[in-house]
């Protein structure tokens, strides 16, 4: 029981370390940062494909995506992606479940993020802050579908972004969401 309890500390401590990347072992929580020496297109499909292809990894919203989604542009504040509405996607209505929306809708606007990055800006690891979901229509099991991300403003500390998936020119749902940057805590102050 303490061995199992020491390793439940362990793994709990890690999750409240901002900088648990650069200090795990665990391969699960390391993510490659953005690689600059890329052109802006590939830099953005290289980083998706960093999470997606993870083989350490095999988190609900890497599965949800892996091997459905296609990069259709990408420009410094704009990423646009198509993917098909799986069933594994779908509520038993056989329409998308909100949740899964959401987790596409997280996980494509924060492209826009590494899009908008440059070496020293935006170039550190991120959290949701705040996602604001909007389902203003139902999206169909098997519908292809264009998911349009946009980096509204993007600070030393706070990144927002806006999301639509668009169903034959018809918006579906949208997110506004926020992401707050994760930097080394400074020394405290000492007298």
């Amino acid at each position: 029981m303490a061995a199992s309890r020491a390793t439940s500390q362990q793994v709990s401590s890690a999750y409240s370390d901002p900088t648990r990347a650069e200090k795990s072992m665990d391969p699960r929580y390391v993510m490659k940062g953005i690689d600059f020496s890329l052109p802006l297109r590939e830099r953005v499909i290289e980083y998706q494909k960093n999470f997606l292809e993870d083989p350490n990894f095999d988190g609900f919203d890497a599965y949800a995506l892996r091997n459905n989604v296609r990069c259709i542009s990408v420009s410094p504040t704009r990423t646009e992606w198509e993917l098909e509405i799986l069933p594994h996607l779908c509520n038993k209505g056989g329409k998308l479940h909100g949740g899964a929306a959401c987790t596409i809708l997280d996980n494509l606007t924060t492209t826009t993020l590494v899009a908008g990055a440059r070496p020293g800006f935006m170039d550190v690891g991120h959290v949701s802050r705040n996602i604001n979901m909007t389902y203003l229509r139902p999206v169909v099991e098997g519908a292809t579908v264009r998911v349009v991300c946009e980096l509204v403003a993007g600070g030393r500390t706070l990144v927002n972004m806006k999301g639509e998936i668009i169903q034959d020119g018809k918006v579906c749902v949208t997110c506004l969401h926020d992401k707050v940057f994760l930097r080394q805590p400074p020394e405290p102050f000492k007298l």
